[in-house]
């Protein structure tokens, strides 16, 4: 009897238990301590939290998302290494059908590919590592406890999931779009902006399209949320503080659904669970 479970509950899990973490620590935090989640040092009206302050400080607020997010990090650490193993497989694929010419494009255009997924995938992976470890950073230690790591933390997240997402995108568009059919000519540009995937029919273009999307949001959110962090850290800007939190949670939210895109590049992956039959003597 064999046992299969599917690898795209890792990811979907994660995003499930994630998403619930932060709209429950959220609503516990406005309901139970409004007024002391929203207090800053310019002394003024705020209408919603940062994370930190959400997070890191009160009670069941704080313990509720802590517990959220130990439940996710074994789901985390095993979709880093599924995506490592899936490209890896990808490459070997790409290289061993351009060998045997059952690619249309040139041999000089795979083998191009190959050598970049030769340090695309290694980095992906190195990067999605330092920012799961990076998390825990920001999420176990709070800014009232050690302000200084806190903030390594939280911005090395940040920083990380960029790189991360860059170089898994260009993973994904090496194994999985470039030598697609019906895609020859096309720049990336239009693949993004133009394209209408079914997430039922075309899971990989689907993919490819949202997290390339999503990795731009995360990029300009965090720009833009720098003028209302330096408004409301050194000018005490009426509502920065409230501002620069709605940025906050929008880049915690375009992560985690990144991550939970992930489901559909395990589409058809099993983790299987058997016994071997002891031979009789």
């Amino acid at each position: 009897m064999t046992f299969k479970l599917s690898a795209s509950l890792l990811p979907l899990s994660y995003g499930i238990i994630a998403m619930g973490s932060f709209i429950t620590t959220l609503f516990l935090a406005c309901y139970l301590h409004f007024e002391r989640v929203t207090k800053n040092h310019c002394k003024m009206y705020e209408f919603l939290p940062s994370i930190s302050s959400t997070i890191g400080d009160f009670s069941p607020e704080m313990n509720v998302y802590r517990y959220g997010m130990a439940l996710t990090s074994g789901l985390r650490l095993g979709t880093i290494y599924l995506n490592h193993h899936v490209s890896t497989e990808e490459k070997n694929n790409l290289l061993a059908q351009s060998n045997s010419g059952r690619k249309s494009f040139t041999s000089s255009s795979v083998l191009e590919s190959v050598r970049r997924l030769g340090y695309l995938i290694p980095m992906s992976t190195v990067f999605d590592t330092i920012r799961v470890f990076s998390a825990g950073g920001w999420i176990y230690i709070s800014s009232s406890e050690h302000l200084f790591s806190h903030q390594v933390g939280f911005v090395s997240y940040v920083i990380f999931s960029f790189l991360y997402m860059y170089t898994h995108c260009a993973v994904l568009y090496h194994t999985k779009i470039k030598f697609r059919p019906g895609f020859e000519n096309q720049s990336i540009t239009s693949i993004i902006l133009k394209g209408n995937y079914s997430p039922k029919t075309q899971k990989d273009l689907f993919s490819f399209k949202w997290k390339a999307i999503l990795g731009v949001a995360h990029f300009l959110l965090f720009v833009g949320s720098l003028k209302y962090f330096v408004d409301h850290t050194f000018y005490c800007v009426y509502l920065s503080y409230s501002k620069y939190s709605i940025f906050e949670w929008l880049l915690a939210t375009t992560n985690i659904l990144y991550d939970t895109l992930t489901y559909l590049d395990f589409d058809g992956l099993y983790f299987t669970l058997h016994r071997e039959k002891k031979s009789s003597i």
